[in-house]
């Protein structure tokens, strides 16, 4: 939904308004920056919005503030649970403010107050609470919403994005807050604990659950758009998404004849869904690479090859003024897409490991990028299988529900028996995980046509460096 800067400290310094103007494109509609006393320091709130309905970003009232990049999905549920009748709006940011005085005015500390109530928050989101004297920052579980931190001399500053901030900022574990000047545990690392519950059963529940997951995600909104590929992941919400009778379009970019473009014409008009595609060639390419390597801060050739598919697709999006997106991200590490993972079949101790490490891992892996190349467009991304109740029964899911053997090129059997009960094609369903930067033709380009010109293996570099000087004046 947008960006949000903090600083914390007695340094004045700090060019505030180029701090903001380096992340506009995260929330191009309105933006405020507002100062408090925090004890011998100050704290500074920053915020750009990127308008969906009538939300609120800040808050500060009886000397206890709130700035946050919030999508909450249970709302109504946290009103009637606390009962706050009197709430000013129905934004997320005064939901989860009311929440803390609620606690706050029982005489719980600010930090207390956040940590009684965090794991009932459902929802994307990074939250800065403060009071006179005290201050808590943290993210969602999964770490949906990027949250970068960096010390500048005495001072610690928060940013949505590194570019942001000096050099040196470091991605918040999201189950980790900072408060007080230092890391304190909020939530455990994710596990998995098979349960050897009936096949179907599972199956059901898993259902159910990324039904509720996507409703909940475009709920209220007129008109959503889709990351689709035509793999399992993606057309599996697709379909849901057609079952709840959303207004929505899909999008896929690629090479001619690619793989993704291909499959996508045939199941949208299988399934009777509006597709607009884009063909991409070596031109785009090229004029897309050195924006979306700056724009994801990182030089690995892999990651830039998944974020043009991204950026080049939520480009497509934006020119149709959609706001939001939906992805398939997180099926691979929730129920065992990769195609590394088989050759731990034999070995179920190392390919949980391998599992759970690759999900808590995501935050910095896999969701900032996406986020980022997302949020370039100004669109905002959503992840229906990241949704803590899918998680729940992810994790629970027997091995053997995932891969078959040692040779399996499938993969993800459980989530694909899903999709066919709701009615995808087999074409769809047995169709093998393929990455998005092969399936659409780009990492060819960028490996075999790029990367040779010196060009671009010098301007990797230059930019990224460009991009980590400080957005304050000495």
């Amino acid at each position: 939904m947008s960006s949000i800067i903090t600083i914390i400290g007695n340094d004045g310094s700090y060019d505030v308004n180029s701090m903001l103007e380096s992340l506009k494109h995260r929330g191009p509609d309105a933006s405020s920056i507002n100062t408090y006393r925090l004890g011998e320091a100050n704290i500074t709130v920053a915020d750009n919005l990127l308008k969906l309905d009538d939300e609120v970003q800040h808050i500060y009232r009886d000397k206890l503030g709130l700035t946050v990049n919030a999508d909450l999905y249970n709302k109504e549920e946290l009103i009637d649970k606390y009962q706050l009748t009197k709430l000013e709006n129905d934004s997320s940011c005064e939901v989860i403010y009311n929440i803390i005085k609620h606690y706050y005015d029982e005489g719980f500390t600010l930090t207390e107050s956040v940590k009684k109530f965090s794991d009932e928050l459902d929802g994307d989101y990074v939250l800065c609470a403060f009071d006179e004297s005290d201050y808590i920052i943290l993210r969602d579980r999964m770490g949906v919403k990027p949250l970068y931190y960096t010390r500048m001399g005495d001072d610690v500053v928060f940013a949505s994005e590194k570019k942001a901030l000096d050099s040196g900022a470091t991605s918040l574990n999201p189950r980790y807050a900072y408060a007080d000047n230092k890391l304190i545990r909020m939530y455990d690392d994710y596990d998995r604990c098979e349960v050897f519950e009936d096949y179907d059963v599972l199956k059901h529940k898993l259902k159910g659950a990324l039904f509720e997951s996507v409703e909940k995600r475009v709920k209220n909104l007129d008109r959503v758009s889709l990351l689709f590929s035509a793999g399992v992941d993606s057309s599996l919400i697709a379909m849901i998404l057609k079952r709840l009778e959303v207004d929505v379009t899909l999008y896929t970019v690629g090479v001619e004849n690619s793989q993704d473009l291909e499959y996508a014409k045939k199941l949208s008009q299988d399934i009777d869904l509006p597709l607009r595609k884009r063909v991409i060639t070596q031109g785009d390419v090229e004029k897309s690479f050195y924006t979306v390597a700056n724009t994801i801060e990182d030089d690995n050739l892999m990651k830039i090859g998944v974020a043009m598919t991204i950026y080049l697709t939520t480009k497509l999006a934006r020119q149709d003024n959609q706001k939001i997106i939906l992805t398939g991200q997180a099926a691979d590490e929730l129920f065992g897409g990769y195609n590394r993972y088989k050759k731990y079949h034999e070995n179920s101790e190392e390919l949980q490991k391998q599992l759970t490490e690759d999900l808590n891992n995501m935050y910095h892996v896999n969701l900032e990028r996406d986020d980022k190349a997302c949020m370039k467009n100004s669109i905002q991304l959503r992840a229906p299988y990241l949704d803590q109740k899918v998680i729940n029964i992810a994790t629970q899911i027997p091995l053997k529900y995932l891969i078959h053997s040692s040779e399996d090129n499938i993969r993800k059997h459980i989530l694909r028996d899903v999709a066919k009960d709701v009615g995808l094609p087999e074409y769809i369903t047995q169709r093998p995980k393929k990455a998005a930067q092969y399936a659409t033709g780009i990492d060819k380009i960028i490996r075999k046509k790029l990367i040779k010109k010196q060009a671009y293996h010098d301007y990797i570099t230059q930019s990224l460096q460009k991009n980590n000087k400080n957005k304050r004046q000495k």
